[in-house]
């Protein structure tokens, strides 16, 4: 009897814990969506302040499922449709409304460029989804994932607000910049993944030394500091690319030179 009950129990607790990772995506999926209605209302900060708390909570309910063992083939379809309104429609609408509804360089046109570029956004973000549902990979990202897309964005935005910085005078750089992380989450640059990171693995001081100085660091200008990771994290796929075709080339030089010298 007392072991039935205890099952019973243990159930529920489970049952419960099944559903933390589901209502952090709710969460996510809920500041996605007013994300929009404030960006369609002009109240773009509030609207960037959702799309950060978006990606917080993106980010809490995987980290928190694999803790709890609680992942399920349900929440990871609920977390990739969460995705599709919090890191696709609402950065696309974030854009548009911030810059690109004001960019028209084709005259007499029926469609805005600005449109074009949001629709491209909204549309590489649905590919990356779809590549990384059919992939299996745990150690790399094949593109960059588009919470840090987001991410860029509102962070962008947060900084440039309180600078007082125009974007308006940057239109073409602006332009570049929303193509460019457009293309990098839609190709096939390796970005490093830290799902496989755990409460138990053992890391080296000077990682733990480091990862202090930039907690430190964020605290003293938390937009500002956390915008510049995001750019560095986004620059290092084209990095560890750039790295790995030259150390390919190297090798393949050396077998040829190799090969050369033993036929002679």
């Amino acid at each position: 009897m007392l072991t039935c009950l205890g099952v019973f129990y243990n159930n529920m607790i489970r049952n419960k814990i099944y559903l933390i990772p589901n209502l952090l995506t709710t969460g996510s999926i809920l500041c996605g969506f007013i994300s929009i209605i404030y960006s369609f209302d002009g109240n773009l900060l509030i609207a960037a302040n959702l799309l950060f708390a978006s990606f917080i909570l993106d980010g809490l309910d995987g980290r928190i499922a694999r803790i709890t063992k609680t992942t399920s083939d349900f929440g990871a379809q609920y977390d990739s449709l969460a995705d599709v309104v919090s890191f696709g429609v609402a950065p696309a609408i974030f854009l548009y409304q911030w810059f690109l509804k004001d960019i028209n360089f084709f005259i007499n046109s029926w469609l805005e460029l600005g449109v074009i570029i949001a629709s491209l956004y909204l549309v590489s973000v649905l590919l990356r989804l779809a590549r990384f549902n059919t992939t299996n990979s745990k150690d790399f990202f094949i593109g960059l994932p588009c919470p840090t897309g987001a991410i860029l964005v509102c962070l962008a935005y947060i900084v440039l607000n309180k600078t007082n910085i125009d974007i308006s005078q940057y239109k073409e750089i602006s332009v570049f910049l929303s193509l460019l992380v457009s293309f990098l989450m839609i190709s096939k640059i390796s970005y490093f993944s830290f799902k496989n990171i755990n409460d138990q693995e053992k890391i080296k001081f000077y990682w733990l030394f480091f990862i202090i100085i930039v907690l430190v660091t964020t605290l003293i200008n938390p937009p500002m500091v956390l915008l510049l990771l995001a750019i560095i994290y986004s620059l290092s796929g084209l990095l560890i690319n750039i790295y790995r075709q030259f150390k390919k080339r190297n090798i393949t030089y050396k077998e040829n030179t190799k090969d050369k010298y033993v036929q002679k």
